[in-house]
């Protein structure tokens, strides 16, 4: 049985930082990570989500898709998902898939969170 991945969430107001700690992250892991964003959307009024990436040095590609569909949930309520710190061959996942566009990518969590309140800009 794999051992769950360990996942530190913050919230402050509609703003969400989900850490996630490595070294790799699996598709499950990230649907779990998901599910969680789901219950801060429903049950605590989150609506932006930014993802420390920094220690994780293996991203499987099939997390793509569920990180994707977070940016399907959260764009009817004008919400947003970033991806922050991420790695050379984590970003070289992201920019050869050319999903890049539809997330933030930041260097630190602060510029991600500060990204949230200017509400006319896309990435």
């Amino acid at each position: 049985m794999p051992t769950p991945l360990p996942l530190e969430v913050e919230q402050d107001g509609a703003n969400v930082a989900l850490i996630l700690a490595g070294p790799t992250v699996s598709a499950q892991d990230m649907e779990e990570a998901v599910v969680t964003c789901g219950e801060h959307m429903r049950f605590n009024q989150a609506c932006n989500f930014a993802f420390d990436l920094s220690a994780i040095e293996y991203l499987d590609s099939a997390c793509i898709g569920a990180l994707v569909g977070l940016v399907r949930d959260v764009e009817p309520i004008r919400g947003r998902v970033a991806l922050v710190g991420c790695r050379p061959n984590v970003l070289f996942l992201f920019k050869s898939t050319r999903i890049d566009t539809i997330f933030g990518i930041f260097e630190d969590m602060d510029d991600a969170i500060a990204s949230f309140s200017k509400q006319d800009s896309r990435w």
